[in-house]
């Protein structure tokens, strides 16, 4: 996963904006004053010479505001912390002038015209964060409600007024990477995973006690470990021999489990589709988890996007949670693959059902993978909603229907 700071400078750097109230303003002074005039009523005269004063006041100091904060804000930026946080938890936005801490002295501001910053926020899938702060106070925390690597859309120093009139923004420096990872919660009920690893890559940490003893000895029979066997008694005596006092290493191997990102637009809606992404990403770090503390090194990797074999990695369980942060839901389409992996791992592939018969990233990946030994798991549910859950199931049973008809693919349907 990127891990840049580096900053996008932005080419617009001040956008002036006449709010709708600021142009009807105008209009309604201008009414008063005709019509005040006309009818010789004086009374809408004053009405309409005090909103042209107010509306004359926030245009001036509006102006005359972002003119004294031109220098400061294009120093301001605002920093996300922490970067890794868990859906449904919150955030800190904080501002800051160049280098250094949060910004802890005092910013000008007038009677009825405001300083505020404005964070805004997006994942690929068109999930969006706004948040506005004001700058002056601290500390400014945000909810973060839904999964996802977040990216900047922009970032904002803005000036204006109280009654919407102008408000004059300021486009600050943002990040190109993701400013934010939302991960996933635990799905309590992890999946069965049943798919076949590979062999043992680790020395154990501990010393394999030696022997030459008989006593410590019996004879082999099949299905004893061919690694306790004593070669140096059968090298003497001819018979095979295997050591009862030897501590065998534990059993540990690798796993890929992989979230296939499509969804058929026939099932789901893009809302529908984003919470199955989500409930995918549940379930794969439920059992990325549990496969790890079993002595299993798990690999996690997602479609979507342009991905090269890279993208997925042996993680600690620390960082698997935040791996799950970027998956992001995306239609059907001939363009979307799922990862390579490496050879000699089990592989587990969770993905939401589908009711159309054309390639997908799942078809792709097992013509490319020679055979190899996979499990599929298809995700169905309706949220609350029998029609769509029904339709889903069927769908979720077909498609492991036809999958199991591939060799080595072991197709299932799970219901949440």
């Amino acid at each position: 996963m990127p891990e840049s700071t580096e900053l996008k400078p932005n080419r617009l750097r001040a956008v002036f904006v006449p709010r709708p109230m600021g142009i009807i303003i105008p209009l309604i002074s201008v009414l008063a004053f005709t019509a005040g005039a006309v009818r010789q009523e004086w009374a809408l005269v004053l009405t309409g010479a005090v909103f042209l004063a107010l509306w004359v006041y926030c245009l001036v100091m509006t102006l005359f505001l972002a003119l004294i904060h031109n220098r400061r804000a294009r120093r301001a930026f605002i920093r996300i912390t922490p970067r890794e946080v868990t859906a449904g938890d919150k955030a800190e936005a904080v501002y800051s002038e160049g280098e250094g801490a949060a910004f802890k002295g005092k910013i000008l501001q007038l009677p009825g015209v405001l300083i505020r910053c404005r964070l805004q926020l997006a994942t690929k899938d068109g999930r969006r964060i706004r948040y506005d702060f004001n700058p002056v106070t601290d500390p400014h925390f945000f909810d973060v409600a839904k999964r996802g690597a977040y990216f900047s859309i922009r970032d904002e120093f803005a000036v204006f007024d109280i009654w919407g009139f102008f408000r004059f923004a300021f486009r600050l420096p943002v990040e190109n990477d993701a400013r934010l990872l939302a991960c996933p919660r635990v799905m309590d009920d992890p999946p069965a995973v049943n798919a076949r690893a590979g062999e043992s890559n680790l020395t154990p940490e501990f010393s394999i006690q030696r022997t030459d003893n008989l006593i410590d000895h019996r004879p082999y029979v099949p299905g004893d470990d061919p690694r306790r066997i004593n070669w140096k008694l059968y090298s003497h005596g001819g018979g095979l021999f295997v050591r009862e006092g030897e501590f065998e290493p534990p059993p540990q191997s690798d796993i890929v489990i992989l979230v296939d990102t499509e969804y058929d637009p026939m099932l789901y809606d893009i809302s529908e589709a984003r919470q199955g992404i989500d409930i995918l990403c549940e379930n794969v770090l439920a059992a990325a988890l549990a496969c790890t503390e079993s002595g299993m090194n798990a690999l996690i990797g997602y479609s979507g996007g342009v991905m090269q074999s890279g993208n997925v990695s042996p993680l600690p369980p620390g960082e698997l949670a935040a791996a799950l942060a970027w998956p992001a839901a995306s239609p059907l389409s001939a363009s979307v693959k799922l990862p390579a992996v490496p050879d000699n791992c089990g592989i587990l592939i969770l993905a939401l059902p589908r009711s159309s018969a054309e390639q997908s990233g799942i078809d792709r990946f097992l013509n490319d993978t020679a055979n190899r030994p996979v499990e599929l798991l298809f995700l169905y549910g309706g949220a609350g909603n029998t029609i769509a859950c029904t339709e889903r199931l069927a769908a979720a049973e077909v498609c492991a229907a036809l999958y199991n008809q591939r060799p080595g693919v072991k197709a299932r349907v799970l219901g949440v």
